[in-house]
């Protein structure tokens, strides 16, 4: 559970997962529970200045990031008795209702030549447009086979005779891409977790 947990909160300070400001202070809060204990050994926060507390595309701005920190330093004294296997696993649970957790993205086009991007979930294959919408999800139970041809990932899809191109930078992306997406596929099929 702690390397899990030092792996999710890594993910949300580099940025790979986004949250709210009031979600962000309250992970921050619940890492500084696990990482220092509780809040009334400390004389002052000053400390938390120098911790890692929010994700690295947060603003800079020194007064914005001293009222962040102060909200933080609440939080934390409102975790206090809580163990630090606790906090994490109250971080960990946090971060899995994140918006987009547990998906995995990449920069395709599409036949038109529309940058989009394509991605994998726990019930499929979905597509964001540009602004990050998703505008189409193709279920487990609907694809057939996935493969790569070139620099393109091939959807075959079970009820429609044209399959469903995206195109990659270049053969290793797609490669890849195709692999990850029909091994998920397979997963899925063969544990019946496939959701209508």
């Amino acid at each position: 559970r702690y390397q899990y947990y030092l792996q999710v909160k890594k993910d949300v300070l580099d940025g790979r997962l986004i949250s709210s400001f009031e979600q962000g202070i309250r992970l921050a809060g619940l890492a500084v529970q696990a990482d220092f204990g509780d809040y009334n050994q400390f004389e002052s926060h000053d400390f938390l200045r120098e911790y890692v507390l929010f994700p690295m595309d947060w603003t800079q701005d020194e007064a914005v990031l001293e009222e962040l920190t102060q909200k933080v330093a609440q939080e934390h004294r409102n975790h206090s008795g809580i163990t630090a296997a606790e906090a994490e696993l109250m971080y960990i649970n946090e971060v899995e209702r994140l918006d987009g957790f547990g998906q995995e993205i990449f920069p395709v086009k599409d036949n038109h030549g529309n940058d989009i991007h394509l991605g994998i979930f726990f019930m499929g294959i979905f597509i964001k447009n540009r602004i990050g919408r998703t505008t189409v999800i193709y279920r487990w139970n609907d694809i057939g086979n996935i493969a790569h041809n070139k620099s393109s990932i091939v959807l075959e899809l079970i009820n429609k005779e044209e399959n469903v191109l995206f195109h990659t930078d270049d053969l290793e992306n797609a490669k890849y891409i195709s692999r990850l997406f029909a091994s998920r596929h397979k997963f899925y099929k063969q544990n019946k977790i496939c959701t209508e």
